[in-house]
């Protein structure tokens, strides 16, 4: 890998995307953090700054897919033009699927699909001429299946998997790479908010909603972030033929 290697990384404050970042700060990339929160990305920042690692910041509000020249030229500012784009940021309402709102969808979409392909169009220009780039989408099993009143975010990240492996098919015969990451039920802030909505309707307790989700995994249990910060960071670095990376399978494989 190219120690200078720039990789921006969206919805790194915090969650997956942070451990995301820490798992290629730790390859030698220099890092653009993205997210809505400038004081949550600031102690992002400075938690990797104490590991060693390089970091910058970028608070945007991704929903607006007219920030990513704004992006890519504060990565360009900071350390210099990207090779690694990984978008992570996202949002998943639950509903049933008479009660997913039209605002649900548009949100969904404008995080999952909007603003990845935004931002891979701002990055495949300086990609394409250098020969080299990697951009990595943070999808889902419920981009290949479907889950129950997720009906927005199913919706969404089935689009970002064909969105991914229409460019993927673009790329084709280069050095250039995309892929679609697609773990199950992952741990984390989300996951938890998910569970305690859940156990609000009185049914479930919230850790009894915790191991339903678990369950519907094929692996019988949560993946946890940093399980899938390392996968992200393992394809960046290998850079292997393939497209849609199905973690949640034993053992996990490309579809593609």
């Amino acid at each position: 890998m190219n120690p200078t290697s720039v990789a921006i990384v969206t919805g790194s404050s915090r969650g997956i995307g942070l451990e995301i970042a820490r798992a290629l700060g730790r390859k030698g990339h220099a890092l653009l953090l993205v997210a809505r929160d400038a004081t949550a990305l600031a102690s992002a920042q400075q938690e990797l700054e104490r590991e060693g690692l390089r970091a910058a910041t970028c608070a945007v509000d991704l929903r607006d897919a007219s920030c990513a020249d704004t992006v890519l030229q504060r990565a360009r500012d900071a350390f210099g033009e990207p090779d690694v784009l990984v978008n992570n940021a996202g949002t998943a309402p639950t509903a049933k699927f008479e009660a997913t709102t039209d605002a649900m969808l548009d949100e969904t979409f404008a995080l999952h699909v909007k603003a990845p392909l935004a931002l891979a169009r701002a990055v495949l220009p300086g990609m394409r001429q250098r020969g080299r780039g990697c951009i990595v989408q943070l999808a889902s099993t419920a981009g290949l299946r479907a889950f129950p009143f997720t009906s927005a975010y199913t919706a969404a990240k089935h689009a970002m998997v064909g969105l991914t492996r229409a460019l993927a098919t673009e790329l084709q015969g280069t050095d250039l790479r995309a892929y679609a990451v697609c773990p199950g039920f992952v741990d984390t802030e989300i996951t938890r908010s998910a569970a305690a909505a859940i156990a609000a309707r009185g049914k479930l307790t919230k850790d009894q909603a915790m191991q339903k989700m678990a369950e519907q995994n094929v692996i019988r249990r949560m993946h946890t972030p940093a399980e899938v910060a390392a996968t992200v960071a393992r394809l960046v670095a290998e850079r292997p033929l393939g497209c849609t990376f199905v973690m949640d399978r034993d053992p996990p494989a490309f579809l593609d």
